[in-house]
């Protein structure tokens, strides 16, 4: 891809992270909450939604949702429950990592875009308007009348008297049939030079309007 497409392309992501500035990183956090004579105990705690058991000190097995839990602003103990938990853990992950697929999402959006509108201006390069149509002219190396068509696309069909060929036109090269020539606007048509023999040419004037 060249430079000025590949910094182009990058712009509008390097844009995006500059508006959004750095995530807030949520630090780590090990608290211990106890159920005191099997009671209910609530640890207040900014836990940021995430909670995770660390180290269970009692004898009575800790059960999430059973014998402990969580909100965002705590954790709570029940039935026995002694241990320490973790808060906060991975939640600047997450975010991390879902900024960097929709930044990856738009980048390869972004990608496809470039690609497309280079493939659309190579094909605008390869076949010129002016090169779309019908045309006919006369191979005196041949002796015989010859006409042909090119498509947008750059896809040649044609005959040279009762023989039918087909072939490519692309940039200033014609691929007709057996022979390769080296093209050249002329008035409302084109000269063909056969690449092999320089005295090979064939003028041609259009026939039919373009596509």
């Amino acid at each position: 891809m060249p430079p000025t497409v590949f910094a182009r392309t990058l712009a509008p992501i390097m844009c995006l992270s500059l508006l959004a500035g750095p995530l807030p990183a949520r630090a780590e956090d090990t608290i211990r909450c106890t159920s005191h004579r099997f009671g209910y105990e609530y640890c207040s705690v900014d836990t940021g939604d995430r909670v995770e058991l660390v180290r269970q000190r009692s004898m009575v097995s800790c059960q999430r949702d059973r014998s402990w839990g969580h909100d965002r602003h705590g954790v709570w103990v029940d039935h026995g429950c002694d241990a320490d938990f973790r808060v906060g853990r991975g939640d600047h992950d997450h975010r991390n990592k879902a900024v960097a697929g929709v930044a990856l999402v738009g980048l390869a959006a972004l990608l496809a875009m470039s690609a497309s509108k280079q493939a659309q201006a190579q094909v605008q390069e390869e076949v010129s308007t002016w090169a779309v149509g019908s045309f006919a002219g006369y191979d005196e190396v041949e002796r015989t009348e010859v006409q042909l068509s090119i498509l947008p696309g750059g896809a040649v069909t044609g005959h040279a008297g009762r023989n039918e060929f087909t072939g490519s036109f692309k940039g200033s090269r014609l691929e007709a049939g057996r022979h390769v020539f080296q093209v050249v606007r002329s008035g409302n048509g084109f000269i063909a030079t056969d690449e092999r023999n320089g005295r090979h040419r064939v003028v041609f004037q259009r026939a039919a309007g373009g596509y």
